[in-house]
């Protein structure tokens, strides 16, 4: 009997295991009870060891057969325990069965005698642990009488609980074998289920499913959906409503019942509400009873929502039918229809273009529609053309003036394309002349994280260190006890903190060269005092730092150690004229400053300052200065002013000449480079140009830009892109990024350090997804600073702009049409993103819908109408060559044509 249970447990066969149970005389079930109670589960069968641990269910069914045998529950209990058996949610293998889908194999127990001992532990059992039963148990233990009906419990556990059940038939047959659910339970959902859903689609299904069965024979589920439907909840929360009432499918006369409910949601601004009510109120706009002028009065909110075409053609095809029936009277409604030209769909514009044209071509119509001219397209264009355009001739001078005037605007911005960046240097910066201004400019520093306010910090306080005060850190205690209280901190914020406690503690910024794991710094915890595990986890946070921010860390040690000597020297590349650019002849004079007490300058400090210096427009005495210099870096910096055209480098220079060379002559090539230990660096022979297209990781595709010069780390690789990877050589050259790349957060301090060349800086940041915050940061932050900052992208750093343009957010693709356009302006050639832009369609990387909304901006620019056609042209070409087109390849072809 032994082994015929064994295998009845062994084949999860609950029936038989029910039946052999029962089966046995109360000598062979007390026998059998020690046996199990007396033996390991794991020793009971001659089976593999690691299958109780492979097979969990295994365990469970054995207690159930342990329950058919029993007739306590402290029985139970005490197996469980003793064989692990206990989930960890719950109180005993009992409750497991209460909550999964084997509730009828504990229905089956519970109504025979022998497992009526567990039928009167329900009650008690239910009291403490209600949550955890699923909700098919509740509602059979409802109809048994043995609980009360909790309709807030209820609900919750059906919408919550066990959801991949939900369209398994076993669980439709239950709520086919009690038809009220639908009224208790599902018409009761908006009362509760409002704040999240686990999975919606398992739920919908079963929608489906009961739909099927015509199981919605009570109508009033409709109307409180509907009513749930204008609740400020999440979008997604929303969304399922919207498509439980779509799959319910309220009838024409239903619609009619709640057609103000329907006109409600029209206003709300939410895209997914308005496709729905649009969709539904289309089935009854034919009845006699709809309210048509509210219709079109709350329609008319619905013109500037973006991305809903088709519902905004719905409601203008109920509005053509209804005035084929009764023309309009209110003349006035044209503008707000001509609203709807702005949206980019042909087939809305032409229906809207047909309307008005029939029914609102009074006097006054063309200036009606001439501000929207630019929007139109196909035969919308072609239906408005005939008519004659307002005051010609004042629009003509008008145009004539507006085309000079943009001439004179694109003529004086190539002109000064090369010299944007001395255009802000008018504007100098304010040294702090006090103690105080220091203060006050510590509190700039840690709020703005720029240049103009950490490095003038910097730069004050090795100036004012003979007039600070003797008590001057007890003044700083406030912002360093504030910082102290942050572990979690961005690397720039890190460096300050990290520069304040040395300070104050008379301790050179060296950080130890211990470092622990996450146990050890625990068990670290426990022998050190508070100060001294705060001063080990200060240093573990800027061991990680550093390396994103190496020269704000360097100029934090170099500040400790001018103020430790006295030293009063300046820095070379303190900015001295807003935002962050250095003037060429204050540069020059801290140079002979150097040398005039026979100093060598820090190299690191130097590079900065050739990075950021206004080296377009050298004055006559700064050139004069600078054939005074006689330091080994003498004859590069006069190569950067322009006093010599030869570059010759030297392994100790090599970082500050491949810098400046190519900050100077940004498309040149330097062979001058190619024997040296820097020639495989990135833009140092050659301008930064970098690869880009889909590749294999892990067994799969993925769409990579070769910014790096390292492979996948398989520790800490994501899987879609690598842009904390560090290239392995020299932060020093900052022409291809040397280094590590830091949070978007702090991209304005980082672009200060290479205003001139930031191409590198830009491709760090480029993310092919918008999956997570961080790469949604990544494709605004830096082209915001970009922009801000006028600053101009030379090879590569296209890239970046043409990612932007394509990404899934509207605010990057917003701020590269602005770039675009500007670049226009400036006569620059745009040859290179028009390439990338072009492959990265045809590759299958980015949606075409992305780029039909950049041909879809209105403008008469006719470069931009130019480079539009440019990327088309070789799109089509590199289309050719794939072997599935993209999807809506169309939509560029008739673009073309």
């Amino acid at each position: 009997m032994k082994e015929n249970l064994l295998s009845a447990i062994k084949a999860h066969d609950f029936n038989a295991i029910r039946t052999i149970c029962f089966g046995l005389s109360e000598e062979e079930r007390l026998k059998l009870k020690v046996f199990f109670l007396d033996t390991p589960i794991t020793q009971m069968y001659d089976i593999p060891k690691s299958w109780a641990k492979n097979v969990p269910n295994d365990r469970i069914v054995m207690a159930y057969a342990f329950m058919c045998l029993s007739d306590q529950r402290e029985e139970i209990l005490h197996f469980e325990r003793k064989n692990n058996i206990c989930p960890w949610y719950a109180k005993g293998v009992f409750y497991d069965f209460l909550s999964t889908a084997f509730y009828p194999e504990l229905l089956a127990l519970i109504q025979a005698p022998q497992g009526a001992y567990l039928k009167e532990e329900l009650p008690q059992m239910y009291q403490e642990n209600a949550e955890y039963i699923s909700f098919e148990m509740l509602w059979l233990l409802y109809k048994m009488d043995l609980i009360p009906f909790n309709e807030k419990l209820f609900v919750e556990n059906f919408y919550h609980k066990n959801v991949s059940y939900r369209e398994e038939p076993f669980f439709i047959d239950l709520l086919l074998q009690y038809p009220e659910i639908a009224t208790q339970i599902l018409a009761a959902a908006p009362k509760y289920i409002y704040t999240y859903l686990y999975d919606t689609e398992y739920i919908l299904a079963m929608y489906h499913i009961l739909a099927k069965n015509n199981y919605f024979t009570n109508r009033d589920i409709v109307k409180q959906y509907l009513e749930a439907l204008l609740n400020p909840w999440k979008k997604n929360i929303l969304n399922a409503y919207c498509r439980w009432i779509e799959v319910i499918n309220p009838t024409a006369d239903e619609v009619i019942e709640n057609q103000y409910t329907f006109f409600s949601l029209l206003t709300l601004g939410n895209t997914a509400l308005i496709n729905f009510a649009m969709k539904q109120l289309q089935k009854a706009a034919n009845a006699s009873t709809f309210d048509f002028q509210s219709f079109v009065d709350n329609f008319a909110l619905c013109f500037t929502i973006q991305k809903i075409a088709k519902s905004q053609l719905i409601g203008v095809e109920i509005l053509e039918k209804h005035y084929q029936k009764q023309v309009p009277t209110n003349r006035d409604y044209s503008e707000q229809l001509a609203v709807l030209f702005t949206v980019p769909d042909a087939q809305l514009q032409e229906k809207v273009a047909s309307l008005l044209t029939t029914y609102f071509n009074h006097e006054g119509f063309p200036e009606v529609i001439a501000p929207y001219s630019d929007y139109l397209k196909g035969k919308a264009q072609d239906l408005l053309q005939s008519l004659p355009s307002p005051s010609s001739s004042e629009n003509s001078e008008n145009s004539e003036n507006s085309e000079n005037s943009e001439n004179s605007h694109s003529s004086h911005n190539s002109h000064t394309s090369q010299t944007a960046s001395t255009t802000r240097t008018l504007t100098p910066v304010p040294c702090p002349l006090t103690p105080e201004d220091l203060l006050f400019l510590l509190g700039d520093c840690l709020r703005e994280r720029t240049a103009e306010t950490i490095d003038l910090f910097f730069e004050g306080i090795v100036q004012l260190q003979e007039s600070l005060p003797a008590n001057y850190t007890k003044e700083l205690a406030p912002y360093l006890k504030k910082l102290m209280k942050s572990h979690y901190l961005d690397s720039v914020t890190t460096i300050i903190k990290g520069f304040l406690y040395c300070y104050s503690h008379q301790k050179p910024l060296e950080i130890p060269p211990y470092q622990y794991t996450y146990e050890e710094s625990n068990a670290l915890r426990e022998k050190l005092d508070e100060a001294a595990f705060e001063e080990y986890l200060l240093w573990d946070r800027l061991y990680k730092h550093k390396i994103f921010m190496p020269f704000l860390f360097h100029k934090a040690q170099l500040t400790l150690k001018y103020l430790n000597e006295k030293e009063v020297l300046p820095f070379l590349s303190t900015p001295t004229h807003e935002p962050f650019y250095i003037d060429t002849e204050i540069f020059v004079d801290k140079l002979l400053q150097y040398e005039a007490v026979n100093k060598q300058p820090d190299l690191h400090d130097l590079i900065v300052a050739c990075n950021r210096l206004i080296f377009t427009e050298v004055s006559a005495a700064a050139k004069e200065k600078a054939r005074q210099l006689k330091g080994d870096y003498a004859k590069a910096i006069q190569y950067y002013l322009g006093l010599t055209d030869e570059v010759q480098p030297t392994e100790e220079l090599l970082p500050l000449w491949t810098q400046i060379s190519r900050i100077k002559h940004p498309d040149r090539e330097f062979p001058e480079f190619e024997t040296t230990s820097a020639k495989e660096i990135p833009s140092v022979v050659k301008p930064y140009y970098i690869g880009y297209g889909w590749t294999k990781w892990r067994g799969r595709d993925i769409f990579t830009f070769h910014n790096y010069d390292i492979g996948y780390d398989e520790k800490i690789e994501k899987g879609y892109w690598i842009e904390h990877y560090r290239n392995s050589f020299s932060p020093l050259y900052y022409n291809a990024c040397g280094g590590s790349t830091p949070l978007s957060t702090e991209v304005n301090y980082l672009l200060s350090l290479n205003p001139h060349y930031p191409d590198a800086i830009l491709c760090g940041y480029i993310a092919n997804n918008a999956c997570g915050a961080d790469e949604i940061r990544n494709m605004q932050l830096p082209l915001e600073a970009v922009l801000r900052y006028d600053l101009r992208v030379r090879h590569s750093g296209w890239l970046y702009i043409g990612a932007c343009l394509l990404y899934d957010k509207r605010p990057s693709r917003d701020l590269a049409y602005e770039y675009i356009l500007q670049a226009l302006a400036r006569g620059e050639d745009l040859h290179y993103v028009g390439h990338y832009l072009s492959d990265a369609l045809a590759m299958h990387f980015s949606p075409i819908n992305r780029f039909v909304e950049f041909l879809d901006r209105p403008t008469r620019d006719p470069k931009v109408k130019a480079f539009q056609r440019k990327v088309v042209a070789l799109y089509l070409e590199e289309a050719k060559k794939q072997d599935k087109l993209p999807r809506n390849h169309k939509k560029l072809e008739e673009f073309s044509n």
